[in-house]
């Protein structure tokens, strides 16, 4: 386990220097200040406001940075010709996709965690209290950037870095209107087409489950046991990706 670590501390050094990465996050937490625009509202409008677009901003600014960094963590190694020194040693690849996954993890939670300060900063600035929901809501997005992280990787290791962020943000998109989807098929009579949509309803990870700044914007109470079985749900999709990922870079040609 030791070679996966160094790979993950190499990994996390460059991804704190690609200067990209680092706008989005200036970008996200300028997004996350301007609720303060929205003080013209009543004080519970604003509130809500403010929860809605803090927790919107780090959930999609963080797919961002999670799936740039994700191409970027094997493309860069590939264009800079290194990727070939390091699997002459004896470095199997399956321990260098874990290396790069485990390094986009702590870059995943530094910028997590900037973005989750600021928000909370000022959410006490506002309420003078945080609610044990806006912490469950932001472990539910933490789980949902890593399975972002994890996908990505996965498709890059197979795929051009054009396709696989083209192929992450669809996916991105798609798993969370998969449920509004499924509304619609139900007046749908084609057995076949129903049957087809059902197969991709049960293989495509389901966003929409780490999805609950509505409820928790609006104060409805969210059950500890369905964050435990939401974070269960988003690592086991995780190990699967990542196990994809691993196939697929074991049989690629370098």
């Amino acid at each position: 386990m030791y070679k996966p670590l160094i790979i993950a501390k190499n990994s996390f050094k460059e991804l704190l220097r690609k200067k990209g990465l680092q706008a989005l996050l200036v970008f996200s937490l300028i997004l996350i200040g301007s609720s303060r625009l929205f003080s013209f509202l009543t004080p519970g409008e604003e509130l809500k406001m403010i929860k809605d677009v803090g927790l919107s901003t780090i959930e999609f600014f963080g797919t961002l940075i999670c799936i740039f960094a994700a191409i970027e963590a094997i493309s860069s190694e590939i264009e800079r010709k290194t990727l070939h020194t390091l699997l002459v040693k004896p470095l199997r690849r399956r321990d260098f996709v874990i290396g790069k996954f485990l390094g986009l993890s702590l870059n995943t939670l530094l910028n997590f965690s900037l973005m989750a300060i600021f928000f909370l900063v000022l959410l006490l600035f506002k309420e003078h209290t945080v609610s044990v929901g806006i912490f469950k809501a932001l472990i539910l997005i933490f789980f949902e950037l890593l399975l972002i992280s994890a996908i990505a990787l996965a498709v890059s290791t197979f795929t051009s870095p054009a396709f696989s962020m083209v192929f992450s943000l669809f996916l991105y998109f798609v798993g969370h209107l998969i449920n509004y989807g499924q509304t619609l098929l139900e007046n749908v009579k084609n057995v076949y087409l129903v049957s087809l949509a059902n197969f991709f309803y049960r293989i495509i990870p389901n966003f929409e489950n780490f999805n609950i700044r509505d409820k928790v914007a609006v104060d409805i109470f969210v059950k500890w046991n369905y964050v435990a079985k939401t974070t269960g749900y988003g690592l086991i999709y995780v190990a699967v990706a990542l196990l994809i990922g691993i196939y697929f870079f074991q049989k690629r040609e370098i």
